[in-house]
């Protein structure tokens, strides 16, 4: 027990906080036994005491500094693995350093050691999406204050990203960011994305600037790209596709999506219904992205998550004016997992993120 005792005190004074409390101690015990002296001595402190006043001073400066970086930090860190393909302890370790550089406390939701590592169908009762969501909220409850900065560090398939994201939408935190694991180098990890209603908001000046060398049609002059589909005699339309390929360096996203939203069937995506009683699309409003990967930037993945949310929305409420009955999306993307959930977040009760079938094997 002595040892054990011992080698926790060796490693919390040899962390980034063990560090900070001995200096923020070092400096408080400088400072309040210079105090005293420099007081009694106020007469004479223009003279050859003046050092004592830069000590005493420089002192409080240390304390100040340390203290507040030692408990400026609020809020907590939460690693969510939903599924663990693209999991490794490394990775883990990774995130929850990060975590705890950001935040004073981390915890880990991991689905897999709670409920076994067997994988789900996109439409399985057994809910993965739903047990991580209510796990991660009873953890939240057993803080004795609410949380008002919360970091997320998701592993999750694109379609169980979504349906968290949909989950999410009633959080109620003053920052909720979205962290990524940066495949830039150099980068890190990064907050890729803040989840409030400035999502919403139309695109301004600046975003629409951000995106000239992101997207591939000019976002003040061109916009999206829209293709309306033929329908068979009869056949009312129900659904509209949103089509954003991100990763460009993955050849034929763009028209596998295409074909699946066209067709209501792939062999590369995961439609829901059976291809006789499946719903047909009006058309497709497509957002392509230039060659190569998208900056690992907030301000960029903002920017783009705000033009999509703009467009989508004058879209359906064209296409209401004029089929009369509202119609529900069919997501496509390649896009990072923290768009997927960002997008199910704004868009998940009015839409459906098509998984490919890999993700779901």
């Amino acid at each position: 027990m002595a040892s054990q005792r011992v080698t926790w005190l060796l490693r919390f004074l040899t962390s980034a906080q063990g560090l900070l409390t001995i200096t923020a101690s070092a400096a408080a015990g400088l400072a309040v036994g210079l105090l005293p002296n420099l007081a009694q001595a106020v007469p004479e402190v223009g003279g050859h005491l003046w050092w004592l006043a830069v000590v005493a001073v420089a002192a409080v400066l240390v304390f100040a500094v340390s203290a507040t970086l030692l408990h400026g930090k609020e809020g907590v860190g939460i690693v969510v693995i939903v599924s663990e393909r693209g999991w490794d302890v490394t990775r883990l370790r990774a995130l929850r350093a990060d975590a705890l550089q950001r935040h004073p406390s981390c915890f880990t939701v991991n689905v897999s050691e709670l409920l076994g590592s067997q994988e789900q169908d996109p439409g399985d009762a057994h809910d993965r999406v739903r047990f991580a969501h209510r796990v991660l909220q009873a953890r939240i409850l057993e803080a004795e204050q609410p949380y008002e900065n919360v970091s997320l560090y998701v592993t999750a398939r694109h379609h169980d990203a979504y349906r968290l994201g949909e989950l999410l939408r009633d959080q109620r935190h003053t920052s909720l960011r979205l962290m990524r694991q940066s495949h830039e180098d150099g980068v890190g990890i990064f907050e890729a994305l803040r989840l409030h209603s400035d999502l919403t908001r139309q695109p301004d000046t600046k975003d629409l600037q951000t995106l000239r060398d992101v997207l591939a049609r000019d976002p003040e002059t061109d916009g999206p790209e829209w293709l309306s589909f033929d329908r068979p005699d009869g056949d009312a339309a129900r659904r509209i596709a949103l089509i954003l390929p991100m990763a460009g360096h993955l050849a034929g996203t763009r028209e596998k999506a295409l074909a699946a939203a066209r067709a209501g069937q792939h062999d590369e995506y995961l439609l829901t219904g059976s291809p006789a009683d499946r719903e047909h699309c009006v058309g497709a409003l497509i957002f392509a992205t230039r060659s190569g990967n998208v900056p690992d930037r907030r301000d960029v993945y903002e920017a783009l998550v705000r033009y999509v949310h703009h467009h989508w929305n004058l879209k359906v409420t064209e296409m209401l004016a004029t089929q009369g009955t509202a119609l529900r999306g069919w997501i496509f993307t390649d896009g990072p997992t923290e768009i997927a959930l960002t997008l199910g977040y704004l868009l998940g009760r009015q839409s459906d993120l098509v998984p490919w079938r890999r993700e779901s094997s």
